[in-house]
């Protein structure tokens, strides 16, 4: 038999630190948010690479929890490949299996606060590319070249003409 105690208190200290990269995670989005809505492209670019950052932790980390769940399973004789934080808690005394739960369930609240907040950020992202689009097809637009047709030999004219007609049409 494996050192037990030592492995609760590592899972305990793991899941610790992947509460503190959510909250992490969750201040930085809010931040993304704020520079999304003031258009504040170098301040993107940071917390960007900030996030990518924390979400690489949060995939070592994710992995030694993992690693972890599945020893403790193997040592309390839980027959699943990988079981989860519930199952391993149950097997545990009150005190640890409780704050076990009580993380688990400060991460999946913080994890979902994300996703909505992400899901907000993509929208706002979306909607500046589509501004962006609808900017650069006007300016298109309004620079086109006339078509016209010149008697064969006669000097080209390459001067772009710039028009300014509104169409009226509903």
């Amino acid at each position: 038999m494996e050192d037990i105690p030592g492995m609760v208190t590592s899972l305990e200290d793991i899941l610790v630190k992947e509460f503190r990269i959510c909250q992490s995670l969750h201040s930085l989005t809010r931040d993304e948010r704020q520079a999304l809505t003031k258009n504040d492209i170098p301040a993107l670019s940071t917390l960007v690479e900030q996030k990518e950052a924390l979400l690489d932790d949060l995939g070592q980390i994710e992995d030694r929890r993992r690693m972890l769940s599945q020893n403790l399973g193997k040592e309390f004789g839980i027959q699943s490949i990988s079981p989860s934080l519930a199952e391993i808690s149950t097997s545990l005394s009150s005190d640890v299996g409780g704050r076990i739960t009580h993380l688990r369930e400060g991460i999946l609240a913080i994890a979902e606060e994300i996703k909505v907040l992400t899901s907000g950020n993509r929208a706002l992202a979306m909607a500046s590319l589509d501004r962006v689009d609808a900017i650069q097809s006007f300016l298109l637009e309004i620079f086109h070249p006339t078509i016209s047709y010149d008697r064969p030999g006669a000097p080209k004219n390459n001067s772009v003409e710039a028009v300014w007609d509104v169409e009226q049409s509903a």
